[in-house]
């Protein structure tokens, strides 16, 4: 067999320099997560190098095809053009994800980008050697799940949305589908919980007036991450105490579900809205420093705020500011058709998970006595 290595590019205080991959004690490669890989053989008596590509699978597969080619011409027999044999042979893995995500980019939300993102070339490092998609079988989806609930992730919430991932993935390639083979798993819904009230008064008793006017909007609106982010000025009613949610092309945002709405509030949130200044020359009611869809602005101010109200910045994210919002519309009598519609729920099963006893329901049965 042709002698090929795989050689990992380094970056050094004086540049780049080439390196063998390291080993694991059994003598096997311990592959980096990434990195930038070449092939390097000999042709009478000179030393030749070539990119590999810069995953795993991509410089396994460069290898495979260089050895092929170099025994091919020592056999004295004619051989493609690599470019060309890449194509004819099937479904390269690395390729095809590429391909499948510039989709997902387009037609869906950053966040979900990112998460299909990190799934699939995940995915692609651990089925390394195996660089064709059709070459993929259930096995080697079941033993990634495997490797992923090993690292102590849930198989009701983390686990099911992988192989959601993966199943849409191979569905699109229009090949047999591996993931088909793979039991489905179990998806556990987690119960929405609210913020008490003591702890809210702590949370905001920290608050400066941009974070209280912020807060304030969230708990009285239970509006979703990407609706705070994209909202104009535009978008709110003062005078009539509620707020709009639109599409916003220019920001590539929907609503969810593609259904705009309307949010009403209380006069309290409005007057509070009234003082929370403009932005110059920015549409944007709540615009991040450095960019105008920061998700991590967001998310971190609330921990930080948390954090200076003693409390567990573990517990507090932007989304449990909705549940708490829903939760509080349906404890204080409003009808679950209307927190339906102030939610974007498609359906009602959706709002009814808010109904749930209060604190204040199971004191009053604990004060319940049996007749005896």
């Amino acid at each position: 067999m042709a002698r090929v290595n795989i050689l990992r590019q380094v970056r050094t205080e004086k540049g780049w320099r080439n390196a063998a991959l390291p080993r694991k004690q059994n003598g096997g490669i311990k592959w980096p997560t990434r990195g930038r890989y070449l092939n390097e053989w000999r042709d009478n008596g000179r030393r030749l190098r070539q990119a590999a590509g810069v995953t795993p699978a991509e410089a396994l597969e460069a290898q495979k095809r260089k050895r092929r080619e170099l025994e091919a011409h020592s056999s004295g027999l004619s051989v493609l053009d690599p470019e060309k044999e890449a194509e004819a042979d099937a479904l390269p893995l690395t390729a095809v994800i590429d391909k499948f995500l510039e989709d997902i980019r387009t037609f869906r939300k950053p966040l979900t980008y990112q998460k299909y993102t990190h799934i699939l070339e995940l995915f692609a490092e651990h089925a390394a050697p195996k660089s064709d998609a059709r070459h993929i079988t259930a096995e080697d989806v079941k033993k990634f799940l495997a490797w992923r609930k090993s690292k102590g992730f849930d198989p009701g919430t983390t686990l099911y949305t992988d192989r959601v991932i993966l199943h849409k993935f191979f569905n699109k390639l229009g090949i047999e589908n591996p993931v088909k083979k793979v039991p489905r798993l179990p998806k556990f819904r987690k119960r929405p919980v609210a913020y008490p009230d003591g702890e809210l008064q702590k949370f905001f008793a920290q608050c400066d007036d941009w974070e209280r006017a912020f807060f304030s909007l969230v708990l009285a609106t239970g509006l979703r991450r990407g609706e705070l982010q994209t909202l104009h000025w535009s978008d709110l009613d003062l005078a009539h105490k509620r707020v709009h949610v639109r599409a916003k092309p220019q920001y590539a945002f929907l609503p969810k579900d593609w259904e705009e709405r309307t949010v009403s509030f209380s006069k309290e949130v409005a007057e509070i809205l009234r003082k929370h200044p403009h932005v110059p020359n920015c549409a944007l009611v709540f615009p991040s420093p450095k960019s105008h869809l920061n998700y991590r602005f967001l998310h971190d101010r609330c921990k930080e705020i948390a954090k200076r109200a003693d409390l567990n910045p573990a517990e507090w994210r932007l989304h449990r500011f909705r549940d708490t919002a829903a939760t509080r519309w349906l404890r204080a009598g409003i009808d679950v058709r209307t927190v339906q519609e102030w939610l974007g729920h498609e359906s009602l099963a959706t709002t009814q998970k808010y109904l749930e006893p209060s604190k204040e329901t199971e004191k009053q049965l604990e004060d319940l006595k049996l007749p005896f």
